[in-house]
């Protein structure tokens, strides 16, 4: 379906404002639903060639014979990686580990190891959760052991555990021709017992014998590197956290129904040009819609689903308001926000779908009236930030779009995919948007006359205000996929006409990577505003950007790109002089895997602030070991 892009705002608003009076219930399937014909019929029939090469991607297996292909490193780690998961099945039985034979992963000349660190010191610990690490400090030299003796001692605090999960990432490999390789991985020991979930996570250094191509390695030497064990409660009074799902939604009566659902259910019974979609960026916003004190949800949907809006009860329940509200659109939503936007003293909504931006008006008591719309004719937005950059008064809006219109296969059908170029640095993206309020719904773009269209190529994904200068204006930060983010500092001058100005590079903030989230805070406690991006953490990509055979050819700042790209979040410290610090690796906060969403908060109530980051990406059945 080809996007309209020359419906005027006028007929936009019709069309929503017609949503408002339907009841968009989900319904329990009942009869057999004929299959929508699959995309992969529809992209068929496009003549369109992706060349690869420029992009950053291989265009032939990496998995070939190991004596012609020069990719030997990944015919190893996928050998190596079968012979972890077998040690990891070993681990999982504590009780049977000494009747195990392991010929089958050791070497003859297997050197005795030690896995469970007696270093161990308490870096935190209260009613919740403990946390204890290996120490740095010097130590005497540890008793060495068999590997069977090792493993009964790394797993002795999970002798009572009823079920264990044991997972490991090889982030990096070195093939050596005289037959011993070297792989390094993190690992991670999950358990359960009654009262108790205990976590090990460990970083590991592996000698292998790998003499012979045509056998599996067998492991001479384990070295553990980094060790950290944390135990937490399941007793309700004083865990930290407590699944209350299904009796927070238990007046919800289409909650299951579609929630419940996972995306390859509803692609196969809804079409894919309402808006459907495979990838997931939808997101929530929370705020009081109706002036009693609670939180209420809103919750972005893809095109067909109905968005929902969740009012919360006194006795701790919520309801499902969406149609009796009229914020129950069927189009497909990235993001919204609650928030001001007419000085009322209530929590209007402003809504990001496809099309555009749709504004609308709260009444004091959760009922929503559409007041204007605004088209983004380049871009689909993606997400919504708000601030008074100019101190008027008024609450003014950033759209951070992603790939141009034209890029879709649903839009002019000349190109599958939204190709960034190059991969880890593009500039080819869509259009951000800085609308500024000019008071009674009447939104101005001027992106272009206040300077924020500079670096404005990029496929943005999230961004936050902050004043993180503290000169008493707001700023914005820009996380962008596929290469460098944005700091544009918000410069007044006199006579307090604003203009911004990309910082990010002096700033040491421009982060190329997989930009996902933005989050603010003050992490170390000293009075400014540090800055948190979630990007992807690759082992792959740690793994094969490191290796000789990749991108032969490029410059050495494009190979450096690409590594960065896989390193995973960032967190900088502000220094207070319009400056910021990476710390990322020192502070342990890079490898959040796929990290759509993250967030500084206080978790705890310590006073001191935390970070939680949201990951994972499309599941397949049967397969939830990344989540």
């Amino acid at each position: 379906m080809r996007f309209l892009l020359l419906i005027s705002p006028f007929i936009l608003s019709l069309a929503i404002i017609g949503c408002g009076d339907q009841d968009h219930s989900v319904e329990e399937e009942k009869t057999g639903i004929t299959e929508k014909q699959d995309d992969k019929d529809i992209l068929a029939s496009i003549d369109a060639v992706i060349p690869l090469e420029p992009i950053g991607l291989v265009s032939e297996s990496l998995h070939k014979e190991p004596k012609k292909d020069p990719w030997k490193g990944e015919v190893f780690n996928e050998l190596a990686d079968s012979q972890l998961k077998d040690l990891g099945e070993i681990i999982k039985n504590p009780k049977t580990i000494s009747q195990v034979d392991t010929s089958g992963l050791i070497a003859n000349n297997f050197q005795p190891t030690q896995l469970a660190p007696t270093n161990l010191k308490t870096v935190f610990n209260d009613s919740s959760f403990k946390v204890l690490r290996n120490a740095q400090e010097k130590q005497l030299p540890e008793e060495k052991k068999s590997l069977k003796e090792a493993l009964n001692e790394l797993v002795k605090p999970l002798w009572e555990a009823t079920k264990i999960d044991v997972e490991f990432k090889t982030f990096n490999v070195s093939i050596n021709e005289a037959g011993k390789s070297t792989s390094e991985s993190y690992v991670e020991i999950i358990g359960h017992t009654q009262k108790e979930i205990i976590s090990q996570k460990a970083r590991w250094g592996c000698v292998w014998d790998w003499a012979s191509t045509s056998d599996p390695p067998k492991i001479i030497s384990i070295k553990v590197n980094e060790f950290e064990q944390s135990i937490g409660t399941l007793d309700k009074g004083t865990s930290l956290f407590s699944d209350c799902t299904g009796s927070v939604f238990s007046q919800c009566k289409d909650f299951n129904n579609q929630f419940l659902r996972g995306t390859d259910y509803w692609a196969s019974r809804l079409e894919n040009r309402y808006g459907i979609g495979l990838s997931g960026w939808h997101g929530i916003t929370i705020g009081d819609v109706n002036g009693d004190g609670l939180d209420d949800i809103y919750v972005c949907e893809p095109g067909s689903l109905p968005n929902r809006l969740f009012i919360s009860k006194s006795d701790g329940q919520l309801i499902d308001a969406s149609s009796l509200s009229g914020t129950d659109f069927r189009l497909q939503t990235q993001s919204a926000l609650f928030l001001d936007m007419d000085n009322d003293g209530d929590q209007d909504l402003v809504i990001a779908t496809t099309l555009g931006i749709i504004f609308m008006a709260n009444d004091g008591k959760a009922n929503f009236s559409v007041k204007t719309t605004k088209l983004i004719p380049e871009s689909a937005p993606m997400c919504i930030s708000a601030a008074d950059f100019d101190l008027d008064g008024d609450l003014d809006l950033h759209v951070g779009c992603y790939s141009l219109r034209r890029s879709s296969v649903h839009g002019n059908g000349n190109q599958m995919l939204a190709r960034p170029i190059p991969y880890h640095d593009a500039n080819n993206g869509g259009r951000n948007v800085l609308l500024r309020n000019d008071l009674n719904w009447q939104f101005k773009n001027v992106t272009v006359s206040i300077g924020m269209d500079n670096n404005n190529r990029r496929f943005t994904l999230a961004s936050s205000w902050e004043d993180y200068d503290q000169d008493g204006d707001p700023d914005l930060y820009v996380a962008n996929d596929y290469g460098r983010n944005n700091l544009y500092r918000n410069d007044r001058d006199s006579s307090g006409k604003t203009q911004f100005v990309d910082v990010a590079a002096e700033a040491g903030v421009e982060d190329m990577s997989a930009g996902m989230s933005v989050s603010w805070s003050d992490a170390d406690g000293d009075g400014d505003q540090d800055l948190y991006v979630s990007n992807m953490w690759s082992s792959a990509g740690n793994r094969i950007a490191y290796q000789r055979q990749f991108q032969r050819g490029a410059d050495q700042e494009s190979i450096t790109g690409f590594r960065r790209h896989a390193r995973g979040n960032s967190l900088f410290l502000n220094s207070g002089d319009g400056k910021f610090k990476d710390v990322s690796i020192e502070a342990g906060v890079t490898m959040g895997r796929w990290s759509w969403g993250s967030r500084f908060a206080d978790i705890n109530n310590d006073g001191l602030q935390d970070i939680i980051v949201g990951n994972g990406f499309i599941t397949q059945s049967g397969d939830t070991s990344d989540l």
